[in-house]
């Protein structure tokens, strides 16, 4: 899953290790990171679509059961980080954010919690989410279900003009996030203005599979060039934590996919993969081949995304103060 995003962590931690055995810190270029976030961002927000979005009155209570899975889920991971993992407090509050890789990394590193631990443990958790609901899905369902790369169109069929939009509202995005002093301006800034731009109908772009690719994998390759020494004596300790969290994760998107059952008239396996915390696409894949609506799905996961992002933005700063 992710092999792009995944494969650069990976193989990056893999080639430090063994050519940095004294763990010297490799420095990364700050701007060509945080444009690339600011690409991935717009990229999220170009899958809200006028269609998805209106659908959104007929998912009013499960939308709302989203903010509170969120709430729930931090709850219990930042609890899981603490007890077990034996983390300091400002790492187990950003290692428990259940938001994307990308975006959960980004803010858990501004919000000053340890860069590997997080690293590894929203690798882990989106791992663990993906193959766990690959698995049960398959079985369940008696489908294979193959992999397949990210929202986008291929390569032979790029049209120019949606790219220069896609540019275009990405680097407007980053500047109008950091005039006006967003959290995590880089990441938040292109999301909001590509979210307003494509869910008001206003452009429609189709994003080159390509471009995503090469973004997850120079954010990739910064995520792992910051894991210098993280497989270490504590791997498996984090290997552990994760395992448990996403675990308990799961059991509660499982608890809210079935409290939600009656209230929306939406099967259990639709709910159940519209609050499991991973990917939009990879979920996405999973409820075409079993027969599910994949727009419902996404819906969910973007407004998972948006919440998460937006409230560990606005907790982060104040949580630092009072965790620390």
């Amino acid at each position: 899953p992710l092999p792009f995003l995944m494969g650069g962590v990976v193989s990056t931690i893999s080639l430090i290790s063994l050519a940095n055995p004294r763990s010297i810190s490799l420095p990364y270029p700050k701007p060509l990171r945080m444009w690339f976030v600011a690409l991935i961002g717009t990229l999220i927000g170009s899958t809200f679509s006028p269609e998805p979005a209106k659908t959104i009155p007929n998912l009013t209570a499960s939308l709302l059961a989203v903010i509170i899975y969120v709430g729930l889920a931090h709850c219990l991971g930042y609890a899981i980080f603490r007890t077990f993992g034996k983390y300091d407090r400002l790492t187990s509050f950003d290692a428990a954010m259940p938001g994307r890789f990308i975006e959960a990394m980004e803010l858990g590193t501004k919000g000053g919690g340890d860069p590997c631990i997080l690293t590894l443990s929203h690798f882990l958790r989106v791992l663990f989410v993906v193959v766990g609901v690959h698995l049960f899905s398959g079985m369940s369902s008696g489908n294979v279900i193959v992999s397949v790369g990210e929202h986008g169109s291929e390569i032979g069929l790029v049209r120019w003009k949606d790219l220069t939009i896609i540019l275009i509202i990405a680097l407007v995005g980053f500047i109008v996030g950091h005039t006006i002093k967003m959290p995590a301006a880089h990441l938040i800034g292109p999301m909001f203005m590509s979210t307003l731009c494509h869910g008001t109908g206003l452009v429609d772009t189709s994003a080159p599979s390509w471009l995503l690719y090469a973004a997850q994998l120079f954010v990739g390759v910064a995520l792992g060039s910051q894991l210098s020494g993280a497989f270490g004596s504590n791997y498996v300790k984090i290997v552990k934590t994760s395992l448990l969290a996403t675990t308990l994760m799961l059991c509660l998107s499982a608890a809210m996919a079935w409290s939600m059952i009656r209230v929306t008239n939406l099967d259990f396996s639709a709910l159940f993969l519209s609050f499991a915390p991973s990917g939009i696409s990879e979920m996405g894949l999973i409820a075409l081949s079993l027969g599910i609506s994949p727009v419902m799905v996404a819906v969910h996961h973007v407004f998972r995304i948006l919440v998460t992002v937006l409230s560990a933005a606005i907790t982060t700063k104040s949580a630092g103060r009072w965790l620390s």
